[in-house]
C-alpha cells in the first residue's frame, strides 16, 4: 500500500493556487531553507511535537515515557528523538494535546476521502494542491493523488522546489494542472548557503518545463537579508524573461508567524523576533523590476 506522511491538511485555502483549495502538506524536503515556514516538514519521518503554549506543566507525558526520551527543563518538555520509540504513551497521557505526533501516515484512499469532503466548495476554479515539505519527495503517493484528481475532474496543482530528477519532474508535469515553483535565489553560491543545495538543477527543470509548455507559476519568497535585494530580483527577472514564454512571477512577502514552530523544535530562528513583513512600497518597487523586463508581476 502506498502511503505518505502528511503533517497538515489545510482546508479553504486561497493562497496555494486558484480558487478555494484543499492543500495537503507532505513531510520530507531536500532543501533546508533558513526561513522555512514549515520546519516540521523538513524531516520525512514522523516525530513527536511539543506545543509549549498549551502545556500545563503536569509532566504526565514524562511519567508515561518508558525510554527516558522526555525531560523537563526551563523551556518545558525536551524531546530526545533518538530515544523515542513513537509508542504514543505520552500522547495519550497528555491532557491538553501539548504532546502529539507531527504527522500521520496516510494512504492514497484516506487522502482522497479528505479531498472528497471539500469538493462541493471548489467551484470552477478551486481544487487540490500538494505541498510540503516537498511534494516530489513522495512521488508514488503524490502522482497517484494527482491522477485520481484528474480522473474525477478535480483541478490539482503542486507547490515544489523543483529540486528533483528530470524524469520525476516530467511525470508530475503530465498529471498536474499547474506547477507552482520557487526561485529563491538566482546566484548558485548564495542559493547553496541559504538552502543547502545548488540551484542548477532547479533552474534547468524550470527551463525544461517552459520548453514543454507546462503551465507554470514562479514564486519568489521575499526574505529580509536573503532574497529581497534588487540584484536577486533582477537576476530572476532576466532568467524568466529568457524562457520565451509569459510565465507570471509572484513575490511572496515575508511571513513572521512561524517563530513558535522553531521554538517548539528548539531550533535557531534566523530572524529578529520583531521582524515584520516587508513594507508594501518596497515590494511594489521589486515588482517594477520584474515588469521592466517584461515579466508578469503578481
Amino acid at each position: 500500500m502506498i502511503t505518505a506522511n502528511v503533517f497538515d491538511i489545510k482546508r479553504f485555502s486561497i493562497n496555494d493556487g486558484d480558487g478555494i483549495r484543499t492543500t495537503i502538506f507532505l513531510k520530507g524536503c531536500p532543501l533546508a531553507c533558513k526561513w522555512c515556514q514549515n520546519p516540521e516538514g523538513l524531516i520525512p519521518e514522523i516525530r513527536l511535537w511539543y506545543a509549549k503554549n498549551i502545556c500545563v506543566a503536569c509532566k504526565s507525558c514524562i511519567a508515561s515515557c518508558e525510554t527516558g526520551a522526555l525531560k523537563w527543563d526551563e523551556r518545558g518538555v525536551a524531546i530526545d528523538h533518538d530515544a523515542c520509540t513513537r509508542c504514543g504513551r505520552c500522547v495519550v497521557a497528555c491532557p491538553t494535546g501539548a504532546i502529539r505526533f507531527d504527522a500521520r501516515e496516510m494512504s492514497i484512499e484516506e487522502a482522497l476521502q479528505e479531498i472528497e469532503k471539500d469538493r462541493p466548495f471548489y467551484g470552477t476554479d478551486g481544487g487540490v494542491t500538494l505541498s510540503g515539505g516537498e511534494s516530489m519527495a513522495s512521488p508514488a503517493f503524490s502522482l497517484s493523488i494527482l491522477r485520481a484528481c484528474r480522473e474525477r475532474g478535480t483541478n490539482a496543482q503542486i507547490e515544489t522546489s523543483l529540486y528533483a530528477r528530470p524524469e520525476t519532474v516530467d511525470a508530475f508535469a503530465e498529471v498536474a494542472d499547474r506547477i507552482i515553483a520557487d526561485i529563491k535565489l538566482i546566484d548558485p553560491a548564495r542559493h547553496f548557503l541559504a538552502t543547502g543545495v545548488d540551484n542548477t538543477l532547479i533552474l534547468s527543470n524550470i527551463r525544461h518545463l517552459a520548453e514543454k509548455g507546462t503551465k507554470l507559476l514562479i514564486r519568489v519568497p521575499l526574505i529580509p537579508g536573503f532574497t529581497d535585494d534588487e540584484e536577486n530580483i533582477r537576476g530572476i527577472a532576466k532568467f524568466v524573461a529568457s524562457l520565451g514564454r509569459e510565465i507570471p512571477v509572484e513575490l511572496l512577502n515575508f511571513n513572521p508567524m512561524c517563530r513558535e514552530k522553531y521554538e517548539s523544535l528548539r531550533q535557531r530562528y534566523e530572524f529578529d523576533p520583531d521582524q515584520r513583513e516587508i513594507e508594501q512600497e518596497r515590494v511594489d518597487a521589486l515588482k517594477r523590476i520584474l515588469s521592466d523586463y517584461g515579466v508578469i508581476a503578481l
